[in-house]
């Protein structure tokens, strides 16, 4: 099923069709800031496996968690510091994602060979509204073609995903370009990925 959302000013009775299908433990692909991604309800285990089962994910490959604030990421990620807390702050919506030690929060699923999750808080409209209708983070993790490359057109996604998937939102055409990663799991940060998100704004490096 795909249905279009206003990028810009959501629709918000669509946003609650969406976040019904997310809620009865569906998978759905969703925009954000950056690219599109398979996205699920982080309470639904079943739902989880479904992802890594469509990407043929290794289990030590990371679901990125979506969040609608610093309030909720604190549930999932310890060692936030002052300093990185305000960091956050300050560069929070946007497009990045900050890896930390997971709390026991975090599903069981996603910690089999590790004990880091990344976190996200999207600038993006319909992202902000499925967190907030749903009351709970999504998990998300890129759509690609099998050659790795992103797909960005929802049109495109719907024919490959449609039947694989309960709900394809589109949010338009996105110029893919993937977040930056920034590891503040140990002692010293560690720039992993320079995607979309300027690395000075961090003032970490």
């Amino acid at each position: 099923m795909l249905i279009q959302i206003d990028p810009e000013l959501p629709e918000s009775w669509l946003v609650a069709r969406a976040a019904e299908v997310l809620r009865r433990g569906g998978v759905a692909v969703i925009p954000t800031d950056t690219v599109y991604g398979l996205a699920c309800g982080i309470s639904h285990p079943e739902a989880i496996e479904r992802i890594y089962a469509l990407k043929q994910l290794d289990p030590k490959k990371p679901l990125a968690i979506l969040v609608p604030d610093l309030k909720v990421a604190s549930l999932y990620a310890t060692g936030i510091s002052t300093s990185v807390f305000r960091m956050m702050r300050r560069v929070l919506p946007g497009p990045y994602t900050f890896i930390f030690e997971a709390t026991k929060d975090v599903p069981r699923i996603m910690l089999r060979r590790r004990r880091t999750i990344g976190l996200r808080m999207p600038a993006n409209a319909i992202v902000t509204g499925l967190l907030a209708e749903l009351g709970e983070p999504l998990l998300t993790t890129s759509v690609r073609q099998p050659d790795d490359q992103f797909l960005n057109d929802p049109v495109e996604i719907e024919q490959r995903y449609g039947a694989k998937v309960n709900l394809v939102i589109d949010g338009g055409v996105l110029l893919p370009q993937p977040s930056t990663v920034v590891d503040l799991s140990g002692e010293v940060p560690e720039l992993v990925r320079e995607g979309k998100g300027d690395v000075e704004a961090l003032g970490m490096f």
